[in-house]
């Protein structure tokens, strides 16, 4: 980079001489109009060139745009195509949630529910029979006073 930009700088100078030669020859011979009328041929022909160029950067920009046109039709067809496919996706997870909500309530409703209340029964029927067949909360509860009573009079004495 260094010696490109070293290169045009001795360029320019070089043509800057160049000018200032052309100008002082130009000035002594009184030669000034033909020059003036060459620089005019020159500048046109330069203009041209660059009108060229444009036209040429131009019609390369209209077939960039075409071709890249070209290139996301498809990648939008399968962008479209992608969004559907989640689409039905998310709608059959969310039939799966429903269908997995129905089947717990039911399971509690028709399996959990009747076990449980089985089970309060049978707990509750032991209880009941403990208790009027002398094993109950009711007896023990009697002994452990009567217990404590005897280890306090064996303490006092």
């Amino acid at each position: 980079m260094q010696g490109a930009k070293r290169w045009l700088i001795i360029i320019g100078i070089g043509v800057a001489v160049l000018l200032v030669i052309g100008i002082i020859i130009a000035a002594l011979t009184d030669t000034w109009l033909d020059i003036l009328y060459v620089a005019l041929i020159v500048l046109a022909a330069f203009t041209l060139v660059a009108t060229g160029l444009l036209i040429v950067a131009a019609l390369t920009l209209i077939r960039t745009i075409t071709m890249v046109r070209d290139e996301v039709k498809p990648l939008l067809a399968s962008v479209q195509e992608t969004v559907g496919v989640v689409k039905d996706t998310a709608r059959t997870a969310g039939q799966t949630v429903t269908t997995i909500g129905s089947t717990a309530q039911l399971t509690r409703d028709f399996a959990i529910a009747p076990g449980v209340q089985t089970a309060a029964l049978l707990v509750a029927g032991q209880r009941v029979l403990s208790v009027f067949l002398g094993k109950g909360h009711v007896r023990k509860r009697s002994e452990e006073r009567r217990q404590q009573q005897l280890e306090a009079i064996y303490e006092g004495e």
